[in-house]
C-alpha cells in the first residue's frame, strides 16, 4: 500500500524528542494472568464487537511499519521492537524498502494533524465517518487511532462499482450458513500520539501499544481497553508504571488467533476466542 507513504509531506511535525525512556532490550517479555476464561471474555468484549456475524478485517499485505516525529535513536528502537513482536505473533512482515501501511505519528497536537488530513488528505480518513473524525479531534485522550479498510469477496475478488455507483460482488463463492461471500480487509492503520502522553512511557510500551492497536479491528465507538492488554496504557487514570510493561500473553494470543482465522467465517469471533484459549493453555501456569 502506498497511500500512507506521503503522509510526512501532509503534516508538519517537529523533531524534538518525546519524553520516553529508552528500552533497547531485544527479548520479548509478556505479562501473564492466571484465570484464562474471565480475562478472555473481558478482553474480547472490549476489543472487538460482540456480534455473531461481525467480520474482523486483518492486513492481507505484509506489514510495513514506519514512524514520524521520533528522534532517530528512538525510532530505531520502536521499529525494531514492532518487527520483533510482529514476527512472534506470526504477522507477515515486509522486508527492505516497502510502502508503509502502519504509521505511528508523534506530535504536539493531534487535532491539528487530523484537521489537516480532513482538509487536504481525506484519503487517510477513508471510511472513518464525519462523526468519528470529530470525536477523534475533540477527545481529551492523547491518542487517536484508526484503520483504513474495505470489503472484498471471500475469494479475494474486489467489489465492482457499476454505472449506478453501487458496489456489487461478482464471485463464484457460494453462500452458506458457515461462511460469508465477503470478508473485511485492512489496508492501513494510523496511530497518532501526543508527546504529553509519553511521559514515563518506555519505547517497548510505545511499540507494543502501537502494534496491537493497529492490528486490532476498530469499533465505531471504542471501549476502554481491558487491563489485560497493553492497549490499556492510555486508559484514563492509568500511569505507565502501573500499566502492562509490554504486550500481554492475551495480546499475543489474540494476534496469533486473528491472523490464523479465516475472514469469511460466520462465527469468526467465536473461533478467535477458542484459539486464544488453546494458545493460553500452552503458557506456563506460573506466567498466566
Amino acid at each position: 500500500m502506498s497511500f500512507l507513504l506521503m503522509l510526512a509531506a501532509a503534516v508538519s511535525v517537529t523533531t524534538a524528542p518525546p519524553q520516553t525512556s529508552g528500552d533497547s532490550a531485544q527479548t520479548i517479555v509478556v505479562e501473564g494472568i492466571r484465570d484464562r476464561r474471565k480475562p478472555a471474555n473481558d478482553y474480547l468484549d472490549k476489543v472487538i464487537p460482540p456480534a455473531f456475524d461481525a467480520q474482523l478485517g486483518r492486513f492481507e499485505d505484509r506489514l510495513c511499519p514506519s514512524t514520524i516525529g521520533l528522534p532517530a535513536t528512538l525510532k530505531r528502537e520502536v521499529m525494531n521492537r514492532v518487527r520483533q513482536v510482529a514476527s512472534a505473533a506470526r504477522v507477515p512482515m515486509a522486508g527492505g524498502q516497502c510502502s508503509p501501511n502502519l504509521l505511528l505519528i508523534v506530535v504536539d497536537d493531534k487535532k491539528a494533524v487530523i484537521e489537516g488530513m480532513r482538509r487536504e488528505k481525506q484519503a487517510y480518513l477513508y471510511g472513518i465517518g464525519r462523526d468519528r473524525v470529530k470525536r477523534l479531534e475533540s477527545s481529551t485522550s492523547p491518542v487517536a487511532a484508526w484503520q483504513i479498510s474495505d470489503v472484498i469477496g471471500a475469494d479475494g475478488v474486489p467489489l465492482r462499482r457499476d454505472g449506478d455507483g453501487f458496489p456489487r460482488l461478482y464471485t463464484t463463492t457460494s453462500p452458506s450458513r458457515l461462511r460469508t461471500t465477503t470478508r473485511g480487509r485492512l489496508l492501513g492503520a494510523v496511530i497518532i500520539i501526543e508527546r504529553r502522553g509519553l511521559v514515563d512511557v518506555t519505547t517497548r510500551q510505545l511499540a507494543d501499544f502501537a502494534l496491537v492497536r493497529a492490528l486490532t479491528p476498530s469499533q465505531i465507538k471504542e471501549k476502554e481497553a481491558p487491563s489485560s492488554s497493553v492497549m490499556s496504557l492510555f486508559n484514563p487514570g492509568v500511569r505507565p508504571d502501573d500499566a502492562p510493561q509490554s504486550l500481554t500473553w492475551w495480546d499475543l494470543a489474540f494476534l496469533k488467533a486473528l491472523f490464523d482465522t479465516r475472514g469469511d467465517v460466520m462465527a469468526q469471533r467465536t473461533e478467535i476466542r477458542d484459539k486464544m484459549v488453546r494458545e493460553m493453555a500452552r503458557v506456563p501456569p506460573e506466567q498466566r
